[in-house]
């Protein structure tokens, strides 16, 4: 999988390491469980990076359940000093562009009261097969292949958090 990431969305990821498999609790009726992991780059930067396979399909579904478990998972990691404290965070999200094998979408935070949200994040959904048959890679990546052609109209969510620094 790390070679084929660096391949198809031009990164140098050095080892992808699991963190944590996260449910989306109470918000959709769209069963959405991610991988979460953490990928090194070459320059020794770390990022969270998720996957998740998605039906073609429910690719819009797919970027709204995403982003809610993100802003989910951070808001249980904040104290918030009084029960009064209201927070607004809005979000602007970026047109889904179309690649030859992939379709991403941005999302970045505005915060306006607190630190909820720091990050914004890319959502790449990459077509696998096509890539692995256009670029006759079989032979590569057969294992990822096979899994992929069982599922028919499914593509891989990789979504990758980013620091302040990189947005």
């Amino acid at each position: 999988m790390k070679d084929l990431l660096n391949e198809i969305i031009n990164t140098t990821i050095e080892k992808i390491s699991f963190q944590d498999v996260l449910k989306l609790s109470n918000m959709s009726e769209y069963e959405f469980n991610v991988i979460k992991t953490k990928i090194f780059l070459e320059n020794k930067t770390e990022n969270e990076v998720y996957f998740k396979i998605v039906k073609n399909s429910r690719i819009k579904e797919s970027i709204f359940c995403y982003w809610s478990l993100i802003y989910e998972e951070e808001l249980k990691n904040k104290n918030f000093e009084k029960k009064e404290d209201a927070f607004l965070n809005k979000v602007i999200i970026s047109e889904l562009t179309r690649k030859k094998f992939y379709q991403s979408v941005f999302l970045k935070i505005e915060k306006n009261k607190l630190d909820l949200i720091e990050n914004g994040t890319e959502i790449h959904f990459i077509d696998v097969c096509k890539y692995i048959k256009e670029n006759r890679k079989i032979q590569k990546y057969k294992k990822i292949l096979e899994c992929f052609n069982e599922l028919e109209d499914y593509v891989l969510l990789v979504g990758i958090k980013l620091n302040k620094e990189n947005i």
